[in-house]
């Protein structure tokens, strides 16, 4: 039987899951070390990005204290980038279910590019809205990429989202209910703001 290279997605997957390289062999499969390399390389950036420090209070306002709990959430959400990769930084606007602002938070992320940002924003966003331990909550993103992912509607291929996509599975498990839902620019213009003030920010750090 022919030998087929395996996929860096099916490659991931079994670096993640820790499957026994053996597995391989009784699927004919073949890996190459080239594959090996760049994914590597793409996890230790990510990992090396992960670890920046937790932003400054200056940085986050709070509204209300995340002592107090929400039956509803709405979270507007936004990355952006200046170069594409470039400088980028990502906002955060959380609002209850009268739409009085609960908190607001950017962050500085270094250099990345607008899907990469877009999804960290909606990292963030998700890691909040677990703090007030919502009944259910709406992510808005102008992002359209992003929302399709989650939806399942469109694949992920890029390797290093694909680490973000995990990511993000992984903290909306802990949201009892949660929707995302695709949202004009001009609908999204506090959250764009404050991730544009997060790129601001960058020159205090």
């Amino acid at each position: 039987m022919k030998e087929n290279s395996i996929s860096d997605e099916e490659l991931l997957a079994l670096i993640r899951k820790n499957i026994d390289i053996k597995e391989l062999k009784k699927q004919n499969k073949r890996v190459t070390k080239k594959q090996i390399d760049m994914l590597f390389h793409d996890l230790t950036n990510y990992v090396k990005e992960s670890e920046r420090p937790i932003p400054s209070p200056q940085d986050s306002v709070d509204v209300h204290s995340t002592a107090k709990k929400f039956d509803t959430l709405f979270i507007n959400i936004d990355g952006a980038s200046r170069g594409n990769p470039g400088k980028s930084g990502i906002g955060v606007a959380i609002f209850d279910k009268n739409l009085k602002p609960v908190k607001e938070v950017c962050e500085y992320i270094g250099t990345a590019t607008n899907n990469v940002s877009e999804y960290k924003a909606l990292i963030l966003g998700v890691k909040e809205a677990i703090k007030f331990h919502p009944q259910e909550t709406l992510f808005k993103s102008d992002s359209e990429l992003l929302v399709k992912q989650i939806k399942g509607e469109y694949r992920v291929k890029n390797p290093h989202l694909m680490y973000l996509f995990s990511d993000v599975q992984g903290l909306l498990k802990k949201l009892p209910k949660w929707r995302i839902e695709h949202i004009p620019r001009e609908e999204n213009r506090r959250a764009d703001m404050l991730a544009n003030q997060g790129i601001e920010s960058s020159t205090k750090i």
